[in-house]
């Protein structure tokens, strides 16, 4: 490992405040790693950096979401789809600060359609539902295919109990289907939306194929974010965008652990077009959150 580098790609990640401030909104594996990076340096154990308490985190975001995701993210079992109460799994969430930050950007651009891919146990889901709450306008629709099996429904019953409803009809839909079917169903709609989440299967060529079925379904001025960047496989699929598609701009984002695309212009290529575009770097998976 390279300490230096990884000092500095860590360090970008962090607010306008000094760099060891105790203000950070990073989920505790960036700053356990921190830790290991300079206790390797100075050979000797250094203080772990202080993370605030989710309720501190959330302090802005509305009820009832906020009270759900601080019980979520203090690991409390949830309700499945058959009533009973299940653990989370640790891994499978986004960081308190990543959602604000969609809830924010979602406040911000206001946009009406929402798709997400990959439900799991809801938590992006409710920082969506929670904006789209408080704009009061807008829908969300999310896929999911082991929703039931390996989620136990978890993600599914926070949507639909939280999500509001706009006369007779609910802000939240799902889809218990894989991405590019979901993809293909709502092409032959002719449904297109102004956020697309893509947080679904992590492999490169799966991911990629959720890029080139759901651009087309970006409207132009619309955003298109990927989740888990520290992944090699997003990496090299968001190298290949900022190689080969200039029908898509990328947007500067907070957190790391995104990458943003706006969509500028539609795909014009010529049927040969192909630019080299570089492989991410290994990839060090976290042991906890994301």
């Amino acid at each position: 490992m390279d300490s230096k580098n990884e000092i500095n790609r860590v360090a970008r990640t962090l607010p306008s405040s000094p760099f060891l401030g105790i203000y950070i909104r990073l989920h505790p594996t960036e700053i356990r790693m921190m830790t290991n990076i300079f206790r390797n340096i100075f050979g000797k154990p250094v203080s772990p950096l202080t993370v605030p308490p989710v309720e501190n985190l959330l302090e802005n975001l509305n009820e009832p979401f906020r009270s759900t995701l601080i019980s979520m993210y203090k690991g409390e079992k949830q309700k499945g789809a058959d009533g009973q109460l299940y653990p989370l799994e640790e891994f499978t969430r986004i960081s308190p600060g990543q959602g604000m930050w969609l809830y924010e950007f979602c406040l911000a651009k206001k946009p009406i359609s929402i798709i997400e891919i990959g439900l799991a146990y809801g938590f992006s889901t409710l920082f969506f539902l929670a904006a789209i709450t408080k704009n009061q306008m807008g829908y969300l629709t999310a896929t999911d295919p082991y929703q039931t099996r390996a989620w136990k429904g978890i993600g599914h019953v926070h949507a639909t109990t939280h999500a509001p409803q706009w006369g007779e009809k609910s802000a939240f839909e799902f889809y218990e289907d894989s991405s590019n079917r979901v993809a293909v169903d709502m092409a032959r709609q002719n449904r297109t939306f102004d956020l697309i989440f893509i947080d679904g299967n992590h492999l490169f060529d799966a991911a990629l194929v959720d890029f080139y079925m759901y651009a087309p379904l970006c409207k132009k001025g619309g955003y298109l974010i990927f989740d888990d960047m520290w992944m090699s496989s997003i990496q090299s699929v968001i190298h290949f965008i900022r190689k080969n598609r200039n029908d898509f701009e990328e947007v500067p984002a907070t957190p790391s652990n995104i990458a943003v695309f706006q969509k500028v212009n539609y795909d014009q290529r010529r049927w040969d077009h192909f630019i080299k575009f570089p492989v991410g770097k290994t990839s060090t998976p976290p042991t906890k959150g994301k």
